[in-house]
C-alpha cells in the first residue's frame, strides 16, 4: 500500500480500496430517511441559518451523518443528503518542517518565474445539487468518490511514483450555480494533497450545475500564465446537462442552446495554445445522462491542433480513476514533447494565433494574409527544391506561370509535435491567388528561429526534405512489390506517395531574407493518423469501408521478435502457386509499408508517423498522400536522434511492433513471391545516415532520386 498519511497511518492506493471498505456507509445508504429522523434531528441539534439561492431563510439540522433542510417555519422538510466525507477516515498527510519551507519556496518560484512552470491542469469538478447523491460504492456520494479520487489517484499516486513535482502547478474550480476557485496555482506536493481532502470533508454541493462560469473561470486560470513551456490540461467533470439559464433572445427550445457559448469559450483557449493544451471531459452518471454537450466540448479542440477526449465515467470509483488516469497520459504526453532531447529542459512553444480547420475556404486576399512581393522588384521569387545528388538547392520556377509574389495566412491551422502549419499561396500580379493551395510549415519552437539569420538556416528545412525524401524512395520500391501481387487492382488498390516539399525565398520588411518550407494543401476535413512514432496503430477497424474489389484481410498474424534469414524473407515461386490470393485491405496498407520500410533496410530503418489523406482522383484511382513521416533509426554506432528530435531509434521500433498486429499483406509484401524487387538498392536507403547528423541533415548520400 501506498503511505499517505503520518508515520503510523496508510491507506490502500486507489480510492475503490477506500470506498469498498466503508460497509456502514453501505447500510445508511440502504436505509430510509424517515420523517423520526428529522424529528430526532431536531431533537438532539442545533439549527443553524441557511440561505437558498433566492435569500430565503431556511434551517439546518445535522445528525448521525446526515444534513436536513427545512422551511423559514422549521415544520417542512425542503430536502436532506450524506454530510461530505462521512466515515471516509482518509488521513491527510503530515506536513514537516523541511516540506513547508519546499512549499513556500515552490510558491514564491512560480509566481516569480513564470516559465519556471512544467504544467499547469486546471480541475472543473461539478458541484450542483446531485452530487450529493449517495449512490457510490459504500454509500459515499458522488462528490466524495471525485475528491476522493483526485487526492489519491491524481495527486498522490502522481508524487509517490515521481510524475509530478512542486514545478507543476494545479487548480481546482467548483461548478455549481457560479465558478469558485477553490485551489489557485498551488504546486503539486503534499499540501496539495491535504488541502483536497479538506475539501472532501467540507464541500456540500448545492444549486445548478452552470457549465459558463466554470468554463470562464478555467479560461482565467489557463491565460495566467503564457510562457510557451509550460503544458496544460483542462480536466472538466460533470453528472449531467448544463443547467445555465439562457440569455434573452435564445431559443429555448432548444435543448442545446448552450453548446454555441461553450464552444465559443472552447475556441478562444484552443486557438490560444494549441497542441500544448489537452481537454478531458468525463461525464460522470448513471446509464441514460445525457452528455452531449460534454462530448460536443470534447470534439471541438481537434479543430485546432489541441487534443480532446470524453470519458462516460459509470457510478464507480474504478471508472472514476480512469478517467483521472486518461489526465495523467495526456499531461505526460504534452511534457515529453516539451522538454528537449534527453530531459534536461524544457523548450518553448512560439506564441502564434490559431483557426478551426473547418473554418471556411480563402477565395482571395483580406487583412488575414501577409504578402511578400519577392526578393526585389526585378526577381518576383525564388523557389528552391533540394538536390540530394548536389546536396545543394536547386533553384525551380513559380507553380504557376505568371505569379510574382506569395501570401502567408496570418493565423496557423495545423500544429504537430515539431512544426507549425499555415496556409501559403502564390499571387499574380493582379493581386490573385493561383496555382493550386500550398502550406507552409515551420518550426513549432523558439530555439527554431534563429535571431539575425532568417528561416534559411534552419536545419527544420534539410532535415524535413531528406526524411521525406528517402520516405517517398521507399515507398517507390513498396508500390512496385505492391503492383506484383496478383490481388492487386491497378487504378482501385491504393499506393503510397509523400509529398513533394520546396523553400520559397523571399524578403520581409522586419527580418529580410527568410526561406518558407511549401507544400501541397491536403484536405484538412479528411486528413487522418494511421500510425504515429509512439505506438499508436490505426485503421484495422477504423476503416471498415473498402474500395471496390477489396475484402477484410485474412488471419491476423502476430509479429515474431525472431531474427530471419534473406532467404526466409522471400519464398521460392513454387509457393506462390499454392498458396491462395488474399484480397488486400485497405486499412492494412499503410501499416503494412511500415513494417516493409524495417524489413527491406535490413531493420535498421522504420518509416511511421503516417499521416495525410486517402485521395481519389478525377479519373478514380486512389492514393495515399503522407506528409511529415518520422523515421526511427537504429544506429549501429550509438548515435540519437539521426533523423531528428522524432526519431527514437530502436525504442521507436519496439514501441511500433509491440502495437502492430501484422496482416496477411504484411506477410505478401515481406516474404512471398515478390523477389527482386528493389534488391539492388535494398541498402542504398541507409546510406550517410550514420555520418553524424549532419549526413541525415545535408541529404540522401549516394540515391539518385
Amino acid at each position: 500500500p501506498m503511505d499517505v498519511g503520518t508515520s503510523h497511518t496508510s491507506v490502500g492506493t486507489t480510492a475503490v480500496t477506500v470506498l469498498s471498505s466503508h460497509h456502514g456507509r453501505l447500510r445508511r445508504a440502504q436505509r430510509l430517511i424517515e420523517k423520526r429522523d428529522l424529528q430526532a434531528a431536531k431533537r438532539n441539534s442545533t439549527p443553524v441559518a441557511s440561505y437558498n439561492q433566492r435569500g430565503e431563510l431556511n434551517w439546518k439540522y445535522t445528525f448521525a451523518d446526515i444534513v436536513y433542510i427545512t422551511d423559514s417555519t422549521k415544520t417542512r422538510e425542503i430536502t436532506s443528503w450524506a454530510i461530505p466525507g462521512a466515515g471516509l477516515d482518509v488521513p491527510k498527510r503530515l506536513i514537516t518542517n523541511e516540506m513547508e519551507l519546499a512549499h513556500k519556496a515552490a510558491r514564491q518560484r512560480n509566481k516569480a518565474r513564470l516559465d519556471s512552470w512544467t504544467s499547469h491542469t486546471v480541475i472543473v469538478v461539478d458541484q450542483s445539487g446531485s452530487m450529493r447523491r449517495t449512490d457510490m460504492a459504500g454509500g459515499a456520494t458522488r462528490s466524495d468518490a471525485v475528491w476522493l479520487t483526485l487526492a489519491l489517484d491524481f495527486v498522490a499516486k502522481h508524487l509517490v511514483s515521481g510524475q509530478s513535482t512542486d514545478s507543476d502547478v494545479v487548480s481546482v474550480v467548483s461548478m455549481n450555480a457560479s465558478g469558485v476557485v477553490l485551489i489557485d496555482r498551488m504546486p503539486h506536493d503534499w499540501k496539495l494533497f491535504n488541502y483536497v481532502i479538506d475539501l472532501l470533508r467540507s464541500q456540500e454541493p448545492c444549486f445548478e450545475g452552470n457549465y459558463i462560469p466554470a468554463l470562464d473561470k478555467a479560461e482565467e486560470l489557463l491565460c495566467l500564465n503564457m510562457s510557451g513551456s509550460c503544458a496544460l490540461t483542462l480536466f472538466f467533470l460533470s453528472d449531467g446537462r448544463p443547467s445555465d439559464p439562457p440569455p434573452p433572445r435564445t431559443d429555448t427550445g432548444n435543448p442545446n442552446w448552450s453548446a454555441g457559448p461553450m464552444s465559443e469559450r472552447i475556441d478562444r483557449v484552443c486557438s490560444r495554445f494549441g497542441r500544448r493544451l489537452s481537454i478531458v471531459a468525463v461525464g460522470f452518471g448513471g446509464l441514460g445522462e445525457d452528455f452531449s454537450v460534454l462530448q460536443a466540448l470534447a470534439k471541438r479542440p481537434i479543430q485546432f491542433g489541441s487534443s480532446g477526449h470524453f470519458h462516460a465515467a459509470t457510478l464507480d470509483a474504478e471508472a472514476l480513476s480512469q478517467a483521472f488516469s486518461s489526465l495523467t497520459s495526456s499531461l505526460n504526453m504534452t511534457r515529453t514533447e516539451l522538454s528537449r532531447e534527453g530531459g534536461s529542459a524544457l523548450r518553448s512553444v512560439r506564441d502564434v494565433q490559431r483557426e478551426a480547420r473547418d473554418r471556411v475556404e480563402d477565395l482571395g486576399l483580406t487583412q488575414a494574409w501577409l504578402v511578400y512581393n519577392g526578393m526585389n522588384s526585378w526577381t518576383p521569387m525564388i523557389r528552391l527544391a533540394w538536390s540530394t545528388a548536389r546536396k545543394d538547392w536547386d533553384i525551380l520556377p513559380p507553380l504557376a506561370p505568371g505569379a510574382v509574389s506569395v501570401a502567408l495566412k496570418k493565423a496557423y491551422f495545423g500544429e504537430g509535435a515539431e512544426r507549425l502549419v499555415r496556409k501559403f499561396r502564390e499571387v499574380d500580379a493582379e493581386g490573385e491567388f493561383v496555382g493550386p493551395a500550398l502550406v507552409a510549415k515551420e518550426g513549432r519552437f523558439m530555439e527554431d528561429l534563429v535571431p539575425g539569420q532568417g528561416q534559411m538556416v534552419y536545419s527544420f528545412h534539410r532535415r524535413f526534405c531528406d526524411t521525406q525524401a528517402r520516405a517517398q524512395k521507399l515507398a517507390e520500391v513498396f508500390n512496385e512489390k505492391l503492383s506484383k501481387l496478383p490481388s492487386f487492382i491497378p487504378g482501385v488498390t491504393p499506393t503510397i506517395a509523400f509529398l513533394e516539399c520546396a523553400v520559397y525565398v523571399v524578403r520581409d520588411v522586419n527580418v529580410g531574407e527568410i526561406g518558407v518550407l511549401v507544400e501541397k494543401q491536403l484536405d484538412p476535413r479528411a486528413y487522418k493518423k494511421w500510425n504515429d512514432n509512439a505506438g499508436f496503430v490505426d485503421g484495422q477497424d477504423a476503416m471498415a469501408e473498402q474500395l471496390p474489389g477489396a475484402k477484410t484481410a485474412l488471419a491476423i498474424i502476430e509479429e515474431s521478435d525472431d531474427e530471419e534469414t534473406d532467404n526466409s524473407e522471400e519464398s521460392s515461386e513454387s509457393e506462390h502457386a499454392t498458396r491462395a490470393d488474399p484480397d488486400i485491405s485497405v486499412a492494412d496498407i499503410p501499416q503494412a509499408f511500415s513494417h516493409f520500410t524495417y524489413r527491406y533496410t535490413k531493420r535498421r530503418l522504420l518509416v511511421c508517423d503516417l499521416q495525410g489523406v486517402l485521395s481519389v482522383s478525377d479519373s478514380g484511382s486512389s492514393k495515399f498522400e503522407f506528409t511529415d513521416p518520422v523515421i526511427h533509426f537504429c544506429s549501429r554506432t550509438g548515435q540519437r536522434s539521426v533523423f531528428g528530435r522524432t526519431d527514437r531509434g530502436k525504442a521507436g521500433v519496439s514501441d511500433f511492433f509491440r502495437s502492430h498486429k501484422c496482416s496477411a499483406l504484411c506477410r505478401m509484401i515481406n516474404r512471398t513471391w515478390i523477389r527482386k524487387v528493389g534488391q539492388e538498392q535494398r541498402m542504398q536507403h541507409v546510406i550517410g545516415a550514420e555520418d553524424g547528423r549532419q549526413g541525415a541533415l545535408s541529404g540522401i548520400s549516394n540515391l539518385a532520386l
